[in-house]
């Protein structure tokens, strides 16, 4: 049952947000603990659920109200939720804006638009467990960001990262875009880049994977496009060792480094900054190659061989000395 299915106002929620974006209780403010009643089934899924629609509404109340992203649906003319096929957020302008276009694409499920994990938003806060820290940074950067919708509407997260990419990204005209997929959502990516690769890799510019659950074993990525996934993207996986230390994974396709957590509901906020370092790297514009101070035999002797160049220097005299003299 998608948390949509259920009506519940925020006041029948006896949970808030504090302004630092952890879930407390309304009369003890204490944090957030999930009951799960054995006897109890339909009451769970109704607690379960009311916490998924109420995290929904606050994260929606941000994404508006604070980043001033403006809610898209993908059929075209629709604007209002009866749109089948859902919808995705961006920051205003974003297709129309020249520079990055930072994409975010969440992992398999009933998190809807700007989550992460709903047990990471419940249990670690806004910080930890929604798109809202990728976003800041994103704006604070004068990029532009869009942020996909996998799992509301009507289309299967595959089919919902393809339309994305005809109906928006294909047209924007950024020079350069930037994905982040988590989970299920690195699965729908290649998934995309199977299919349009040649578009893909023509706008975009780099990829992080974070715990993505896509495979090079099982994905029928070919040769050229694994050579692109392989310059363009890295991917951060599970791992008890510090962050961003360098692991092996064949099935990844590209360079692997640790999480920093053994967490997969958090490892979007563990590994945000070096997320944010590779992105840097890849866009950086290529400096040009210095110029060695070591002088070359031909640049600095006319191409004379050092036989005459050591003559020349015995009798005291300059290097080419002796031609100026004969003219």
């Amino acid at each position: 049952m998608e948390c949509s299915e259920l009506s519940i106002t925020s006041s029948d929620f006896p949970y808030f947000f504090s302004e630092d974006g952890r879930l407390l209780h309304r009369d003890s403010h204490k944090p957030y603990k999930f009951s799960f009643k054995l006897t109890d089934v339909q009451g769970t899924l109704k607690e379960h659920l009311s916490l998924c629609q109420h995290i929904t509404q606050h994260l929606s109340n941000i994404l508006e109200e604070q980043l001033n992203l403006i809610k898209v649906f993908l059929d075209k003319g629709t604007h209002d939720n009866s749109c089948s096929s859902g919808f995705v957020y961006m920051s205003p302008g974003a297709l129309v804006q020249r520079g990055t276009l930072m994409v975010l694409i969440p992992d398999k499920g009933t998190v809807k638009c700007g989550v992460w994990s709903w047990k990471a938003v419940a249990h670690e806060g806004i910080e930890q467990g929604s798109q809202v820290p990728y976003v800041r940074w994103a704006l604070g950067q004068s990029c532009a960001v869009l942020l996909m919708n996998p799992n509301e509407g009507d289309l299967s997260p595959e089919e919902h990262v393809r339309r994305v990419w005809e109906r928006f990204l294909s047209k924007s005209v950024a020079e350069r875009i930037t994905v982040v997929a988590h989970g299920y959502g690195g699965l729908a990516f290649v998934h995309l880049l199977c299919h349009q690769l040649h578009e893909v890799r023509q706008r975009v510019w780099a990829v992080a994977f974070i715990d993505s659950s896509h495979s090079m074993w099982h994905q029928p990525l070919g040769a050229s496009g694994r050579d692109w996934l392989k310059a363009h993207a890295r991917m951060w996986i599970l791992s008890s060792k510090p962050m961003n230390r360098q692991l092996g994974s064949l099935k990844a396709g590209c360079r692997v480094m640790s999480a920093g957590t053994q967490c997969h509901h958090t490892a979007p906020a563990a590994c945000m900054e070096a997320v944010f370092r590779f992105f840097d790297k890849l866009m950086r514009p290529k400096s040009a190659p210095a110029i060695s101070g070591i002088v070359t035999r031909s640049r600095s002797f006319g191409g004379r061989n050092m036989t005459q160049v050591t003559n020349d220097m015995n009798n005291n005299k300059p290097a080419g000395r002796r031609s100026v003299l004969k003219s």
